[in-house]
């Protein structure tokens, strides 16, 4: 019986390490995807696929931003993946880029 309860756990713990994270806004986990944002900077992103990071590469530098809810932040760039602005790229409180698509 206890061969069967440490399989059971052993089977749980593979599974749950083989979970994977949804990328936001069509990103690919481990690649680099083109943003277009109308009138403004465009930019690439790259998901981590451990779901806590997205790389950001713009006009105005690059940076690993750590997630923060439903967007990412850090070095300066704030990356917004839901609101008003739809996805938009920010870097020291201005706006680069807003209504961003996935090109």
């Amino acid at each position: 019986m206890r061969t069967q309860a440490w399989m059971a756990a052993a089977a749980a713990a593979l599974l749950a390490g083989c979970a994977t994270v949804t990328p936001p806004a069509g990103m690919v986990p481990g690649k680099f995807v083109a943003f277009d944002c109308p009138g403004g900077q465009d930019f690439q992103a790259r998901f981590n696929p451990d779901g806590n990071t997205v790389r950001v590469r713009s006009h105005s530098g690059a940076a690993e931003l750590i997630a923060q809810g439903d967007n990412y932040a850090g070095e300066g760039f704030t990356l917004t993946l839901k609101g008003a602005d739809g996805i938009s790229l920010a870097f020291g409180g201005k706006t680069l880029g807003r209504n961003c698509k996935r090109q």
